[in-house]
């Protein structure tokens, strides 16, 4: 009876002895790949009430001795998490250079690994990941650069690597999408990119700029189970632009023209002709007005608008004669909007000019900003020949 007892108790404890071991391991985060993992369980016992001789296990079965413990290496989780730093779309103007989107790059996994990128123009129709719009043009010169310093400010000067030869497990570095925005986009035009991080092998140094290893391209999940290797795993979710258990991570961004949109309207009217009639028309000898409306509709304000509107043509035919001093220009930033009367050598008005060139029969204005919404009225007289 105390045999029976004393065998029972011990296999209790020997229970309790292996959940613990199990509980203590299966909530561990990220232990390190290639790590070897060594335990031995012991078995005490009772035979007649004696106590014998403790006997160890090992791997092949054992029943004498201390016995050899039973190990295996972690294998390697590949784990990259790309996401878009940027809160909302990066605003950018036509024709501007060096347009900048931030990602942030993860490892989560357990070892230090190389990471490679590449990016993905959407195509048009694709949904701004922020609210508002669809793709709708592409980026030019495209480039991708890490930063050197671990900052989400770009430095050109400094951040001119394209790939990260280590980035420690549990490490996490800024990369920039570079591009430049074609002069021919308008107010509202949306371009969605993604960076696409792809998992590699570690370089031989970790100094910024040194190349990564050869990209990890095998999941090796699939692969029976060997305690003594080091096998790669892919363990990443799916991004927007790659698929989950693919070694890869991805994520969007936008960038979003922001700009003026200028609308040019010339109207003409007759003042006044020479039969003094209360409904004057286009005769010989009539004077006409020209109104030249600027408009501004875009979400930006547009600056420094130069108007040039030359009659030579008409002059040299002998179709019309401009008007001594019949230039005005009524601008909302100026005076109120209230319309200011130009002489033609040239007049100032706040930080606008308006003047008549004579040699080529040309009426300019400079109207220094148009805000959303605002129109300025450049205005002058000819008479019909």
């Amino acid at each position: 009876m105390k045999l029976v007892t004393t065998v029972r108790l011990t296999g209790a404890m020997l229970a309790g002895v292996l959940l613990s071991l199990f509980s203590a391991t299966s909530f561990a985060a990220n232990t390190a790949s290639g790590t070897t993992i060594s335990n031995l369980a012991t078995v005490n016992y009772s035979v007649g009430g004696v106590s014998q001789t403790a006997i160890g296990s090992s791997s092949t079965g054992n029943s004498s001795g201390a016995g050899t413990a039973t190990t295996f290496l972690v294998d390697d989780k590949l784990l990259l998490t790309v996401v878009t730093n940027d809160a909302a779309d990066v605003n950018v103007t036509p024709g501007q250079t060096g347009a900048i989107l931030v990602y942030k790059v993860t490892n989560n996994g357990n070892a230090t690994q190389g990471v490679t990128f590449t990016t993905v123009q959407e195509a048009n129709g694709t949904a701004n990941p922020f609210a508002g719009g669809v793709d709708n043009f592409d980026p030019t010169a495209i480039q991708v650069f890490v930063s050197k310093n671990n900052t989400a400010t770009y430095v050109p000067a400094n951040d001119t690597a394209s790939s990260i030869p280590q980035l420690a497990a549990g490490a996490s570095n800024f990369v920039f999408i570079v591009s430049n925005i074609p002069a021919s986009q308008v107010d509202a035009d949306v371009a969605v990119q993604a960076l696409v991080a792809q998992v590699a092998a570690a370089g031989g140094s970790a100094t910024y700029g040194t190349a990564p290893g050869a990209n990890i391209t095998t999941d090796q999940s699939a692969s029976a189970w060997t305690p003594g290797t080091v096998q790669n795993i892919f363990a990443d979710a799916a991004g927007t632009d790659d698929s989950a258990l693919d070694g890869k991570h991805s994520s969007r961004d936008a960038y979003l023209v922001k700009s003026a949109k200028l609308t040019i309207t010339k109207t003409s009217s007759v003042v006044s002709d020479p039969t003094g009639d209360a409904t004057p028309h286009a005769i010989p000898g009539a004077i006409m007005k020209y109104t030249i409306t600027v408009a501004n509709s875009g979400t930006t304000a547009a600056t420094s608008i130069s108007l040039a509107d030359s009659i030579q043509a008409q002059v040299t035919a002998g179709n019309l004669v401009y008007k001594t001093n019949s230039i005005t220009i009524a601008d909302p930033n100026v005076s109120g909007g209230a319309v200011q009367a130009c002489t033609d050598a040239g007049s100032t008005f706040g930080s606008d000019t308006c003047s008549f060139t004579s040699g080529t029969n040309t009426v300019n204005a400079l109207i220094n900003t148009l805000t959303n919404g605002q129109t300025a009225t450049v205005t002058f007289q000819v008479t019909i020949q």
